[in-house]
């Protein structure tokens, strides 16, 4: 029996990185999946390779910046599955500039996609979890732990997601839903591109991270992994959980 046979699971940010890494693993486990993505190209990628696998896929491309995508993710869900046991809200962005750089643009973008989405898409699956006594895993960072002196917009709604989680997590403790956050290092996937350096400055920093990380930058499957984990253990809540290959210490 797989672990995950014929449980529901929402992954936003599927296109690629940790979602499509996540969305692959589970599918191998017997899950039926909902991926989500902006680049529909990239999300189809995903889903052939989940439905060779055996899963049962539904496809939803769109924007997370726009709050009207957010419900709809929730509905067609149950509209094909009848049920939701796990959503993982992964979907991220990064914008890697000092605040005295940084624009409204960027700002709103952040917290539409890192904050804004997460909480709407949990509150509209929340019903649904109820019924299955499901879990919901955030995809934070470990940059909400640390300070320097780029990229503060990114760390500050990190931060707040790992507050959402605690406080969402007491809260749903009353109904037998989990929620936790994993908080990755650096990991090798498309959202370096998204830091707006160039690329010589890009190569110098993922050289540097390199060092920092004792055990080498991750590989998005290494999260996918920590994410089931959490999924799998029905006696953690409230967690923001590291997997920084030797940065934080």
């Amino acid at each position: 029996m797989k672990q995950f046979s014929g449980k529901v699971i929402i992954i936003t940010g599927a296109s690629s990185g940790i979602g499509a890494a996540t969305a692959i693993a589970f599918s191998k486990e017997g899950a039926k999946l909902t991926i989500c993505g902006r680049n529909k190209e990239r999300l189809s990628e995903t889903a052939e390779e989940c439905i060779e696998n055996g899963a049962d896929v539904l496809e939803i491309d769109g924007d997370l910046t726009e709050f009207e995508h957010l419900e709809p993710i929730v509905n067609k869900t149950v509209e094909k599955f009848s049920a939701i046991d796990i959503l993982v809200n992964n979907a991220g962005c990064s914008v890697y500039r000092s605040i005295g750089d940084t624009k409204v643009e960027d700002f709103d973008k952040l917290f539409q996609i890192l904050l804004r989405a997460p909480v709407f898409l949990s509150k509209y699956a929340l019903p649904h979890l109820k019924k299955t006594k499901g879990c919901i895993v955030n995809v934070s960072s470990v940059a909400a732990m640390m300070s320097s002196p780029n990229g503060v917009p990114y760390k500050m709604f990190k931060g707040a997601l790992d507050h959402f989680t605690k406080g969402f997590a007491s809260e749903c403790s009353l109904f037998g839903v989990r929620v936790n956050s994993i908080n990755p290092a650096l990991v090798h996937t498309r959202i370096l591109d998204t830091f707006g350096l160039a690329k010589d400055v890009l190569e110098k920093l993922i050289e540097k991270s390199e060092a920092l990380h004792h055990f080498g930058v991750m590989q998005p499957g290494t999260i996918a992994d920590g994410i089931k984990f959490l999924c799998s253990s029905p006696h953690i809540t409230g967690i923001t959980l590291p997997v920084t290959s030797g940065l934080s210490v």
